[in-house]
């Protein structure tokens, strides 16, 4: 695999547009399940979701496959060291679910045992006392209803590389894979190696994280989402160090993008970032 210097159309201000890798070749795989909730940014109480998963989602996704720690990865999946793209396979429809969470948190949740208590003694430990400390609290989720995608993602680490080909194709998951929330729980199938061709047609069938690409036409419905796009580790764990808009078009139409940052890959034409 071999990087690009993209400098010509990156976007003006951001850092981490100024270089971006593109591959060679890449993986491809379909990941679906029965729900997915991507929570957008901005909301606490009402959370709304997503229709694509943000490309920070993808790389926790990938990240917890290689089994890599909380807030370790995000050079791996920097602009400049990794290249995405994700096809949505028809847009999913949304339900409206009630969902009752509780606190998990290490530091809080161990206060849920009887301090005079050992941990062993289980009868004793679920008594009331030990875990209504802390309110339950029920939330208003949109999820997404069966929804499925075409993930394409290369990184310029071979070694990282390689193992995320192997763990893909054999299923051998450090973490259990899910779609946003834990429970919703991913399966993945279709693992291919693909090569990485020049656009050839000035529309993509994969989303876009940077609108600046986009190109509009006349009777093209085109949808924008507000994300994160990348992080970076810092002492109090992570913070967003780029945002952009997940940008796709509605119905059976292809979002028009500028040809020159598209790529041939399978059967697909697509925007890494």
């Amino acid at each position: 695999m071999t990087q690009q210097d993209l400098t010509d159309y990156a976007s003006e201000g951001g850092d981490s547009s100024s270089s971006r890798y593109i591959p060679d070749t890449c993986i491809g795989f379909d990941v679906t399940a029965d729900f997915a909730h991507f929570r957008k940014v901005g909301n606490n109480s009402a959370k709304p979701s997503y229709r694509i998963p943000p490309r920070t989602t993808v790389a926790g996704l990938l990240a917890g496959i290689l089994g890599m720690p909380r807030d370790s990865y995000y050079d791996l999946f920097s602009p400049a060291r990794s290249a995405i793209a994700i096809v949505p396979k028809g847009l999913p429809h949304t339900y409206t679910m009630g969902i009752t969470t509780v606190n998990t948190k290490a530091d809080d949740a161990i206060q849920y045992l009887p301090q005079e208590k050992h941990y062993t003694k289980s009868a004793e430990m679920l008594t009331p006392e030990s875990y209504v400390k802390y309110d339950r609290q029920r939330d208003t989720y949109e999820m997404l209803v069966d929804p499925e995608y075409r993930v394409y993602v290369a990184l310029s680490d071979q070694n990282s590389y390689n193992e995320l080909r192997e763990r893909l194709e054999t299923s051998r998951y450090h973490y259990s894979p899910a779609l946003g929330l834990s429970e919703c729980i991913a399966d993945i199938r279709n693992v291919e190696i693909h090569t990485v061709g020049p656009g050839i047609e000035d529309a993509v069938d994969s989303a876009a994280y940077d609108d600046s690409e986009v190109v509009p036409k006349p009777g093209v419905t085109i949808k924008r989402e507000r994300a994160p796009l990348y992080m970076e580790s810092t002492d109090g764990g992570r913070r967003t160090t780029e945002f952009g808009n997940i940008t796709y078009a509605a119905g059976d139409d292809r979002l028009p993008v500028d040809e020159s940052r598209t790529h041939t890959v399978g059967e697909h034409q697509v925007a890494f970032y």
